[in-house]
């Protein structure tokens, strides 16, 4: 199982190597939105902290949905096929979900990078806000890639991703920008377990959900 979930994240990358302007693309969004931000405050700057984090997550949400739309974008019908008879619906959905976490963790870190350089920082606690970013790269990315799944059998249906993303990943979003503020002042595990504790528990939902669900989508 290990082996065919590797085969199928390597040839991910593969192509995403091999088109380099699908990442450079998004990439290039997320610093376009950024310097858009930076030019909107000007010298002024952001001195709201909910207003740097917000805005932060804001644009880490919109990268990511137009990003992890095209996790099945690859794939051709004869494609599916082919994947039918080698692959069971986990290994295939688990493939993906584990390429879009990597691939969402590199972006957050280029989107902080410069959020950082032009808008400035108010993080205190860096460690675990490094931390808040691989949670929460775990958890948009779970819940983008089955809705993108979803999105996918209906003929890549983009106003399909839109509509039952936003639902979907608004409570996560949430709880991002609070953890993420508690990061910009003296940190205490005792201030942030229930919310991490939280996370948690949507990510296996949202697991499981893929699973099962993929599945019934697989088979269709």
């Amino acid at each position: 199982m290990l082996k065919k979930i590797f085969i199928i994240v390597s040839k991910d990358l593969k192509i995403d190597l091999s088109q380099g302007h699908l990442f450079f693309s998004v990439a290039l969004y997320l610093v376009s939105s950024i310097f858009v931000v930076y030019l909107s405050f000007g010298s002024v700057g952001i001195k709201d902290l909910s207003t740097w984090v917000s805005l932060f997550w804001v644009l880490i949400l919109f990268g990511s949905i137009t990003s992890i739309s095209k996790s099945f974008l690859h794939e051709s019908k004869k494609r599916d096929y082919y994947y039918y008879f080698l692959l069971s619906p986990t290994e295939l959905i688990l493939s993906k979900l584990l390429y879009n976490f990597f691939y969402l963790i590199i972006l957050c870190f280029i989107a902080f990078g410069f959020y950082s350089l032009l808008i400035g920082s108010f993080i205190e606690s860096y460690l675990f806000f490094y931390f808040i970013l691989v949670v929460g790269s775990l958890s948009i990315s779970n819940c983008l890639t089955l809705v993108s799944a979803i999105s996918y059998q209906v003929r890549n249906n983009s106003a399909i991703m839109s509509v039952l993303s936003f639902p979907i990943i608004l409570p996560i979003l949430l709880i991002l920008i609070k953890i993420t503020k508690i990061s910009a002042s003296n940190f205490s595990w005792n201030l942030v377990q229930d919310d991490i504790y939280l996370l948690i528990l949507l990510n296996i939902i949202t697991l499981s959900l893929s699973k099962i669900l993929f599945g019934y989508l697989w088979r269709n």
